[in-house]
């Protein structure tokens, strides 16, 4: 780099060689004008060039005066961007297929400040043959001195003269003007550019960050057009990519209010957008190198990507890693040597008046060839640390040949002349430069309805690996589609470990934790664990999402588990625990059945209940039955009919034990004291009539049950499983029932007590008050085992044992006993015996009288 006061000597020192070969004239007069370039030509160009650059506080804002562009800074980059003008139509002019026979040529001015670009546009919207601007009603056939305008360089300038322009719709094509205001063509109609706006640029921005999983930056922008618009579009189209922005600030060339900036974000973030122009962009780096603020990420914007005047600032690599988003490189064969050739004359001319009109001593007017500046060549250039500046020159060089290609159209051009008949006038070439189409050395350039092209940006890194500063490509974007692309492999991240850096508010949770906000940026938050049957879905990570009433899942959890299925299966081991019971109470009341047939007529038989014995045994045979209904994987029809089942089979049994009881009392101690009772019981089969009655209560209080809410399957969830069974459906129907089950069984139990003094063959107490003692703890391990919590997976099988235990309790306590008698113990199974037992029985109760 060549520090500034190196820079002024050295012009100084320009200014007098210049001087002293009389190629330089000393201007006096109020008006300074700047230095011109032209070039006739049947259809002229004009040009907008900061050749020089004049600062803001240099210029005298008290007075009208415009300042005088050769003392100022001198930019190499623009006189190649100038150059590259004018060797678009030099070479345009020696092309015997895009204009034959026609020459372009150029007016170029050294815009070093906005007052010198509207001079210069004044100028150039003038007659060809006037020195002042007409007024007039209707321009629809003015001619002015040029049919397009290439420039200028910045946005604050270009909006100025758009407007100008815009209402000559002369075209105006920018080589690096990028606002995004400029896309408006309501308000700026003739408006067009070779540089992506700055819309393209925000998102190429906001990709980058996204590419690297960054939430947590800071932006900045200059306190100018550009920066200001370029600030809000990237804080825009980042808070939309769920980037959230730690700082927001504007920067001037004040060194306090840059400070202030920088003490903002020493401590806020790892990664900074700088939205700049280059003077600002200087002046931010130099004292962020001065307040030693290092190891951090820096995203700059085109208008400072390529610049060398930062990038040699001292010590400036300690900052940390920059990357910047560049004009796109084209390529322009033999511009290098274009360059090379000397500019000198033998016939220089002057420009005859002024750019206002007042007579004033011109400055040198050079064409083509000027000697003026004999000593700026590539060669001298490059002699002097200054490196060509390929990409903002390839925009101007763009932008000529549109303007060509639009003339080509205008004039029916074929490859061997053009139609001269008419002269094409500014506005119509303006509606041929909007659907202009061609290909410029493998690049296709057209205009979009916002007057942008469909170019990108090359995504460079600033690189000091190699013991001097240069500029890498690292990638590219296009906006068409969308991307990004990034060789990661190239980037030197300029600290120690060469590792991606992290700009994030919060570290980022473990799998199975929810986000809790912290503050008013989403990218700030604490971590909590999703609590035990829930997970985070990455869909929403501010919550914790239900796990299905199937599933289950741990604390902290990413996702649910399916929770495993429990029921009694046919293949268990409690299963077929059960199948065996039941079959063998299956067979028991079978091979019962078979003995009380065959001994049918027997005492022991008759004494039973007789025929009601075999209603009694068909009633058990479906109790044991009822195992099968509780087995497998439950549906609607099992839960249906397992349990009314169940409680209407045994009510018969229960209503037949009763009626045994019941009847061996009355005949033993009521039938003397109420006769006509006792006949009327016997005459009209009172013991079966209470059968059906009872049998029916029950089946009312079932039928009532299945139709208000009968039993369904149900899944009972616990913990990491799930238990299918029936519930009750309804619970008042299911307890009258169950209830009812229960008041015959203490019916039965008292019945049984009473006749616990009768003769010993029909004294069947302890036997029936043994079933009925089991049948009652059944009852109580039923209700158990339906209240008890979580319990859930035990009580199908509970149920299921229980309903086979009452069911051998009446087979074992009331018709083993018998089966015993008729097998082993005929001698008491004879109507001899059972008479001696009854005459022992009167005698026990005369003598007890």
């Amino acid at each position: 780099m060549v520090a500034a006061g190196t820079l002024s000597k050295y012009k100084e020192e320009v200014d007098k060689f210049l001087i002293s070969k009389g190629l330089k004239a000393k201007v006096t007069g109020s008006i300074h004008m700047s230095l011109s370039f032209t070039s006739p030509g049947e259809y002229m160009i004009g040009g907008l060039f900061p050749i020089h650059f004049t600062p803001m506080e240099d210029v005298d804002r008290l007075k009208p005066v415009v300042p005088d562009c050769e003392k100022s800074e001198f930019w190499k980059n623009m006189w190649t961007a100038f150059q590259a003008m004018r060797f678009a139509i030099d070479e345009i002019n020696n092309s015997t297929k895009l204009l034959p026979g026609i020459t372009l040529g150029y007016d170029i001015t050294d815009s070093c400040f906005e007052a010198v670009d509207i001079q210069a546009t004044f100028k150039l919207l003038s007659g060809k043959q006037r020195t002042e601007l007409e007024i007039l009603n209707n321009y629809t056939a003015y001619q002015p001195r040029v049919i397009a305008v290439i420039g200028p360089s910045s946005t604050d300038v270009a909006i100025i003269i758009a407007k100008v322009l815009g209402f000559f719709l002369v075209p105006q094509i920018s080589y690096q003007a990028s606002g995004e205001i400029l896309s408006d063509k309501m308000r700026f109609p003739s408006f067009f550019r070779t540089i992506p706006s700055d819309k393209n640029q925000a998102n190429a921005m906001t990709l980058l960050i996204q590419e690297f999983h960054w939430n947590w930056i800071a932006v900045i922008g200059s306190d100018n057009e550009y920066g200001r618009k370029g600030v809000n579009r990237v804080v825009e189209l980042a808070s939309a990519a769920g980037v959230c922005i730690a700082y927001q600030g504007i920067i001037t060339t004040s060194p306090e209010v840059v400070i202030q900036v920088i003490n903002n974000i020493s401590s806020t973030v790892n990664v900074t957008v700088l939205f700049s122009n280059e003077l600002m962009a200087q002046v931010f780096f130099s004292l962020v190198v001065a307040q030693n603020l290092t190891s951090k990420v820096w995203i700059v914007s085109e208008a400072i990507s390529l610049s060398e005047k930062i990038i040699n600032i001292p010590n400036i690599e300690s900052i940390g890693t920059v990357i910047g988003i560049a004009i796109k490189e084209g390529q322009m064969a033999h511009f290098k040597d274009f360059l090379d050739k000397p500019l000198s004359c033998t016939n220089p001319r002057f420009m005859p008046d002024s750019e206002l009109g007042e007579s004033t001593n011109s400055r040198c007017s050079c064409d083509q060839a000027c000697s003026q500046f004999d000593w700026l060549s590539a060669k001298h250039l490059n002699s002097v640390s200054y490196r060509l500046e390929k990409r903002v020159s390839y925009n101007v060089y763009s932008a000529v040949y549109a303007v060509a290609h639009a003339l080509h159209n205008l004039l029916q051009c074929n490859a061997a002349q053009c139609n001269k008949i008419h002269k094409i006038l500014p506005w119509q070439l303006l509606h041929s430069l909007k659907t202009v189409k061609f290909n410029l050395h493998d690049h296709t350039l057209y205009f979009d309805e916002h007057g942008d092209p469909p170019t990108g940006y090359d995504i460079v890194l600033w690189d000091w690996t190699k013991n001097h500063a240069h500029f890498k490509t690292i990638g590219f974007y296009l906006p068409t589609p969308r991307q990004m692309n990034i060789d990661s492999s190239l980037i030197n991240w300029n600290w120690g470990d060469n590792l991606t850096p992290i700009s994030n508010c919060s570290a980022m949770c473990a799998p199975g934790q929810k986000k809790i906000q912290r503050g008013i940026h989403h990218c700030c938050f604490d971590c909590e664990d999703c609590p035990s049957g829930t997970f985070q879905n990455q869909s929403d990570p501010h919550h914790c999402m239900d796990c299905l009433w199937q599933q289950w899942s741990p604390p902290k959890s990413h996702h649910c588990l399916e929770r495993e299925l429990y029921y009694l299966e046919w293949n268990s081991a409690f299963s077929i625990f059960l199948l065996i019971l039941a079959n063998g109470g299956i067979v028991l009341t079978i091979t019962i059945t078979v003995i009380f047939v065959c001994n049918c007529d027997t005492p022991v038989v008759k004494s039973s209940g007789g025929r009601m014995c075999f209603l009694m045994l068909v009633s058990m045979l479906c109790s044991f039955s009822c195992v099968y209904f509780y087995i497998g994987k439950p549906n609607k029809v099992f839960c249906q009919i397992r349990q009314p089942f169940f409680m209407m089979s045994f009510t018969i049994c229960l209503s037949c034990i009763l009626v045994r009881s019941f009847q061996i009392v009355c005949i033993f101690k009521m039938a003397a004291k109420l006769p006509k009772a006792h006949d009327y019981w016997v005459k009209y089969n009172g013991q079966y009539l209470f059968i059906i009655l009872s049998t029916c209560v029950q089946i009312v209080i079932c039928a009532v049950w299945l139709i208000a809410d009968p039993p369904i399957p149900k899944g009972h969830i616990i913990e990491k499983a799930i238990i299918l069974d029936c519930n009750i459906g309804n619970v008042i129907t299911f307890s009258l029932g169950f209830l009812y089950t229960v008041f015959l069984t203490v019916a039965c139990f008292l019945f049984a007590y009473m006749g616990r003094d009768l003769p010993k063959n029909y004294n069947e107490a302890k036997f029936i008050a043994f079933s009925m003692m089991i049948c009652f703890v059944y009852y109580i391990l039923y209700m158990t085992s339906m209240v008890t919590p979580n319990q859930e997976r035990y009580t199908s099988s509970i149920q299921t044992f229980l309903t086979v235990t009452s069911a051998f309790s009446v087979a074992m306590g009331y018709f083993l006993p018998k089966c015993y008698i008729i097998l082993f113990m005929p001698q008491n199974n004879t109507m001899a015996y059972f008479q001696s037992c009854i005459q022992d029985y009167t005698k026990r109760q005369n003598g007890a009288n």
